[in-house]
């Protein structure tokens, strides 16, 4: 937009330009040949007849013209937006607290315990008592003895003998042969070859671009913030109560007694023992005894909620818009142009050629030679040799011994012996029971207030300034700006025969 309002001020410039040229021409053809014959026009000037300094007409000048242009510049700018804030508050609430207080109670039950008692009574038992009677007894032993005996056996014995032995080795030697092998030589020839080679260059050319520009626009936003109240509900809390249960237990215990059996004796059969046996006679009882429950209960109470509600407001905002616009412009292009060349190289060819040479074979011829070696064989031997042979004899002997008899005995004895025997007895046992208390709590609670708060925000803007700038503009024409002034000069002192330069403006 710029480069536009810059070319559109230079050819205003140029057009009024255009027109004081004209005018400055009408000024030297104003001098006519009434007045000023003698002036001879603007090509000879009017020194001689008006009295002024010669008018050359020169090639052309520029003239300097100044202008306004609009130019955009980023300015910051600030605007008052209201936002919401919070700020933290103390507030105190009471609420009841329930407290387990425990106390010890006493009391008393029935407890059934067992009583040893010892006790006595006669018995008689039969005991086997041990005879011991010597017998003998006839019995035969086998006795072990060496005896020396004659014997022959065989030895192999190792006897050594020499044998000769022809064998064939091959005797290596080198003979001289004469052979011919191919050998390629290499011929260089000089060949043509043409080739095209791409020769940049470069190129202007006028296209046309998209700019964008700016525009601000202001919109309305509508928008919820959450405004935040209180609200009292009510709700249910759990409370725990102690609560004294009686459950029954079912105990075992053993109501069985002594039994006295007669048993057969394991070390003599004809005898009889007598044992004690326990018969045992389990009893259940079901005993009574106390559990402490909790019993859980729901208890209303009342406690404040925040919450928040939705409200709409509006606010305006700005909004930078792209605007496109076409804008020609001259851009440099590279482009290449195939040329063809022409080069010169050399190509090898390789030429097979017969070379006779000598070389050296090794050869082997077979030699015929003798060796003598050694040869073990084994020969067998009689031998004779002594030795010893355990034997056996067959002995009578004789021996004593013992035996064990069992005779039963009677015999009297006095056995003591415990009875269990059931007893009751009171006592007192403790027990703690919970009571609940309530009990009165303050608590202190923080609480988000919401405010409204006005800031000053920043925000960057794009306007039009507009500049003064001083341009050299290409005027044309053939009256240059010494020419002109001389002429204007001129011009008025011969106002009276030239009939002036009104034309001219001087």
């Amino acid at each position: 937009m710029t480069r536009m309002l810059f070319t559109l001020t230079a050819m205003a410039a140029m057009v009024a330009t255009s027109a004081q040229a004209g005018d400055c021409g009408n000024c030297y053809s104003s001098c006519g040949t009434a007045a000023c014959g003698s002036c001879g026009g603007c090509d000879t000037g009017c020194g001689d007849a008006c009295g002024g300094a010669p008018a050359s007409c020169g090639d052309g000048c520029y003239s300097t013209v100044e202008c306004t242009v609009m130019v955009p510049q980023q300015v910051t700018e600030y605007r008052t937006v209201c936002r919401t804030a919070y700020r933290q508050e103390q507030r105190e609430r009471t609420y009841t607290v329930y407290k387990q207080v425990p106390r010890t109670e006493t009391k008393t039950r029935t407890v059934s315990y067992h009583t040893w008692e010892d006790r006595t009574r006669e018995e008689s038992y039969t005991v086997c008592e041990n005879v011991w009677e010597e017998k003998t007894q006839s019995y035969k032993v086998c006795v072990p003895y060496t005896e020396e005996r004659q014997g022959t056996r065989t030895v192999c014995k190792q006897v050594w003998e020499d044998q000769t032995q022809e064998y064939t080795v091959q005797v290596p030697y080198t003979e001289e042969r004469q052979g011919s092998r191919t050998v390629y030589k290499p011929v260089w020839e000089e060949k043509t070859q043409d080739y095209t080679v791409q020769v940049p260059y470069t190129e202007e050319r006028q296209g046309t671009r998209t700019v964008y520009k700016p525009v601000w626009e202001e919109k309305t936003q509508e928008y919820t913030v959450q405004v935040p109240y209180t609200e009292e509900r009510t709700g249910y809390k759990s409370v725990w109560d102690t609560v004294q249960e009686t459950h029954y237990r079912t105990v075992s215990r053993d109501a069985g007694h002594w039994v006295t059996q007669q048993v057969a004796d394991p070390c003599n059969p004809c005898c009889v023992r007598c044992c004690r046996k326990w018969c045992p006679q389990v009893v259940c009882e079901q005993v009574p005894y106390t559990v402490c429950k909790k019993v859980c209960r729901q208890e209303p109470y009342t406690y404040t909620v925040t919450l928040c509600r939705p409200e709409v407001r509006t606010r305006s905002y700005k909004v930078c818009t792209q605007v496109a616009e076409q804008q020609p412009y001259t851009y440099t292009v590279s482009l290449c142009r195939a040329e063809t060349r022409t080069r010169t190289y050399k190509v090898c060819t390789q030429v097979a050629e017969q070379q006779p040479y000598t070389y050296t074979v090794n050869l082997c011829r077979p030699e015929t030679r003798t060796r003598t070696y050694k040869v073990c064989k084994n020969v067998s031997v009689e031998e004779p040799y002594t030795y010893t042979v355990c034997l056996h004899r067959w002995e009578d002997r004789t021996r004593s011994y013992k035996v064990c008899k069992q005779v039963p005995v009677q015999k009297t004895r006095v056995v003591s012996y415990k009875v269990c025997v059931p007893q009751t007895r009171e006592e007192s046992y403790d027990v703690t029971v919970y009571d609940s208390v309530p009990e009165q709590k303050t608590q202190a609670y923080t609480v988000c207030v919401p405010y409204q708060v006005q800031e000053q925000v920043p925000y960057t803007t794009c306007k039009m300034v507009p500049t003064t700038v001083t341009k050299q503009v290409y005027s044309g024409g053939s009256c240059g700006g010494n020419g002109c002034g001389s002429c204007g000069s001129s011009c008025g002192s011969c106002g009276s025969s030239c009939g002036g330069c009104s034309s001219c403006g001087n």
